[in-house]
């Protein structure tokens, strides 16, 4: 669980409600900056925070270095002083790929892509489950109140077209919370149905 949101909650309702300080004190590109921030450490799902995201994820360039600097350097115009060192550029390297349902349909892409793959030999496609660890830092911050997305398992015995027991399983992400997906009607190699679906939950925090 992760703790210290109530300095970002209580930011995030000053955004939202329309005319009050921080963001409603500015205008132009200064509340858009301010506005960014609140939204992509813990307001994306705020029908709210839109026009802030738009305008962030508008910002582009011809390579990840360039599209950190133009995303920093537009941050930057967010005056606010209280607003830790390091969360600019941690927002401006993560915030845009980190966000909770970016991340999940990435995971779940990489999935589906090993398994196009590796279609006799899904064993090699069983996520480890720290495969979220590339956005750690931004989940683990102290100003972000997102939690880590969450890996689900069901698995069953079946026997393969030799005869021979052999374990099939699915895998899915979620966002953290949400409902568990249903792996019981996945189809893996004609396997068919599933059962006993296992939940493993991964509490965001680094190891």
């Amino acid at each position: 669980m992760k703790q210290n949101r109530t300095p970002v909650l209580a930011l995030c309702g000053a955004l939202l409600l329309a005319g009050t300080a921080p963001v409603g004190a500015l205008s132009g590109d200064q509340e858009a900056a301010c506005g960014s921030i609140l939204c992509l450490v813990g307001g994306s799902g705020v029908s709210e925070c839109t026009p802030y995201l738009n305008r962030y994820f508008a910002i582009t360039a011809p390579n990840p270095t360039e599209l950190f600097e133009r995303r920093l350097d537009f941050l930057n115009q967010c005056p606010a002083s209280d607003i830790p060192s390091d969360v600019r550029p941690m927002i401006a390297r993560y915030g845009a790929s980190c966000q909770p349902a970016t991340l999940v349909d990435r995971l779940n892409a990489q999935i589906r892509a090993c398994e196009t793959r590796n279609p006799d030999d899904l064993e090699t496609c069983r996520p480890s489950g720290d495969e979220w660890q590339v956005c750690a830092s931004f989940y683990a911050h102290g100003y972000t109140i997102y939690e880590a997305p969450e890996l689900h398992e069901a698995c069953e015995m079946v026997r393969d077209t030799d005869g021979y027991l052999v374990e099939r399983c699915a895998y899915a992400w979620t966002e953290a919370g949400a409902q568990a997906p249903d792996l019981d009607s996945a189809d893996r190699g004609g396997v068919g149905q599933r059962s006993g679906v296992r939940p493993t939950q991964w509490d965001g925090r680094e190891r």
